[in-house]
């Protein structure tokens, strides 16, 4: 497997994983690659440094200033193609913060808004409305990590809300 950084003509970057340099040619030359920000299907490799794995595990990445160790990999640099498929999935390699915290604030405005807030009795409820003993509704509320692991158990479905930097001001 070989990670390329791409860029488009609207100079997004990003990386993607390929089974080899074969696979990014056949696909760049179908134009089956696109831009995972604008969409755009004129995506070439954009300039890298060469990143080579040493026998102790480590990223060895050669830049201007010489080689430098890194302990662990870049976030972006996640492996998400499977088994030998010559398909790729992009994955940004510069995350922005601030729309991934607005998505979430979303998302938790979206839940505030439709569910209702039972505050500690939280698993009591869950467990009231998945056995049907009250009526089905959206809840919201607070358990402690055992009570979720207990609720997940049971298999009722429980998911903890976002939080967001400005949580803890």
């Amino acid at each position: 497997m070989i990670k390329y950084t791409l860029r488009c003509t609207c100079n997004h970057e990003f990386d993607a994983w390929f089974n080899n340099s074969a696979a990014f040619d056949k696909q760049q030359s179908a134009k089956l690659l696109s831009c995972p920000h604008c969409g755009s299907s004129k995506v070439e490799k954009a300039l890298m440094a060469p990143s080579v794995v040493t026998t102790k595990g480590r990223d060895t990445t050669t830049t201007a200033a010489g080689p430098t160790r890194e302990t662990t990999s870049s976030p972006a640099s996640v492996l998400l193609t499977s088994d030998q498929s010559e398909d790729y999935t992009p994955v940004s390699s510069t995350p922005q913060p601030e729309k991934i915290v607005e998505l979430m604030r979303q998302v938790r405005d979206h839940v505030v808004a439709n569910t209702e807030d039972v505050g500690k009795s939280f698993a009591e409820e869950a467990r009231k409305i998945h056995y049907e003993e009250t009526e089905a509704r959206g809840i919201r509320g607070e358990a402690t990590t055992e009570e979720v692991e207990d609720l997940q158990e049971e298999g009722i479905p429980v998911s903890p809300l976002p939080r967001l930097p400005d949580d803890h001001n």
